[in-house]
């Protein structure tokens, strides 16, 4: 397994343990559980607050845009202060910014609260991965990232069922209550059971000519800027599905919000089983290889998705299609996610921030894209396998070079 470093960097651990797993997955992924949760009231939201489908589609690209420069900002610092300030930060001004949300009287305000929410996540979540790289190296490193993924992908299938079950006895706002409470429950796991991985001789500073430098350094490999492109390129097609299905299943093929709700958690399901399979065959093949078949199986799932929506062929075929790209995503999530940490593991913080800030960041025009293009399953597809195909391209061209040189 290649092992390409940024400067002179290592991957040696702290001497600190791991945090706890589950909570650590929880706060990693808490971006599933601020996106797919309300998702199926997306179209209700608009509705009541008396917007269009497009403003409210900006409240979900909001939080990820925010989710993505927050990384950008608190990576770098991460590696400056330590993890647990970022943990504890990021928990409590989430939860504040969920009640917000909760609250917010018009669509300006939605969006508003969901930038601090954003933000926050972000926070937390760049931390939470950084602590990873501090206290695991190697083949370990890997499966730990398939662990968090595994129980990551699991927020897709229980965040829409819930937000579903809170449709039933009350309105959408009720979602962001619960997501409340999840942010309180976070901070108080940072503060009892979570203790700092970075030592104070392993930090580099804060200011931002620190900050920029260790930006620099990652930049200027050339296999991490291809491993944050294959990221960016395949997120933008998976985050098409992400904020225009609701609107494909219900406005489209007529679907109600639980049954949508099914099909969201049912393709999601297969992201849990592949994420599972990841772990336990990462050992044995390259992180490489299983990104790469990753992006494969899901170029040819995206591609069934436009085929069947240029042909008519109703619904059952996309959400089939749409079944193999979720499932394709439990190997490509984990595995970028450790390559990148790999390549840039002499900064590990601004590493994580800069893979989770520009995926996230960028591949969040994959939202209003599909939209822009008229929000039908037709438009969805294209999106999905233009883009996922692109990074497929990429992932091959940059492996094949790696191991030339």
């Amino acid at each position: 397994m290649t092992t390409e470093r940024a400067g002179t960097g290592s991957t040696a651990t702290t001497g600190a343990a791991l945090p706890p797993i589950v909570p650590l997955a929880l706060i990693v992924g808490v971006s599933p559980f601020a996106t797919d949760m309300y998702i199926p009231a997306l179209p209700a939201i608009a509705r009541e607050l008396g917007t269009t489908p497009g403003a409210v589609q900006l409240s979900l690209t909001a939080f990820l845009v925010a989710f993505a420069v927050g990384q950008l900002l608190a990576g770098p610092v991460s590696d400056g202060i330590g993890r647990r300030p970022l943990l504890l930060v990021g928990t409590i001004g989430f939860a504040i910014a969920s009640v917000g949300c909760a609250v917010a009287p018009d669509v300006g305000t939605l969006v508003a609260a969901r930038v601090v929410q954003g933000l926050a996540g972000a926070a937390g979540a760049v931390a939470g991965r950084a602590m990873v790289s501090d206290t695991t190296t190697g083949a370990r490193t890997a499966r730990v990232f398939g662990t968090l993924a595994a129980i990551n992908a699991l927020g897709p299938v229980v965040a829409p069922l819930a937000g579903g079950a809170v449709l039933t006895v009350s309105t959408w706002r009720a979602m962001f209550v619960v997501l409340a409470a999840l942010g309180v429950v976070f901070a108080v796991a940072v503060v009892l059971r979570f203790r700092e991985t970075l030592p104070r001789s392993a930090r580099g500073g804060t200011g931002f000519r620190a900050n920029g430098r260790r930006i620099r350094d990652l930049l200027a490999i050339g296999r991490f800027r291809a491993s944050v492109l294959t990221g960016v390129l395949s997120t933008v097609g998976f985050f098409a599905y992400i904020a225009t299905s609701s609107f494909v299943f219900q406005q489209q093929f007529g679907f109600s919000e639980q049954r949508y709700t099914l099909v969201f958690a049912t393709n999601a399901t297969a992201m849990v089983v592949t994420t599972l399979v990841f772990r336990r065959v990462v050992g044995r093949f390259s992180e490489d290889a299983l990104l790469t078949t990753g992006l494969l199986v899901g170029a040819v799932g995206s591609s069934v998705v436009l085929v069947a929506a240029s042909t008519g062929a109703g619904p059952v075929p996309v959400w089939c299609g749409l079944a193999v790209v979720t499932g394709a995503w439990g190997f490509v999530l984990p595995a970028a996610m450790t390559r990148t940490q790999h390549v840039g593991a002499a900064h590990p913080g601004t590493a994580a921030a800069l893979q989770g800030g520009l995926t996230f960041g960028l591949g969040g025009l994959g939202t209003p894209l599909a939209g822009a293009l008229g929000g039908t399953a037709l438009a969805m597809g294209g999106v999905m396998a233009v883009l996922i195909t692109a990074a497929l391209v990429v992932q091959v061209l940059a492996t094949r070079r790696t191991r030339t040189g």
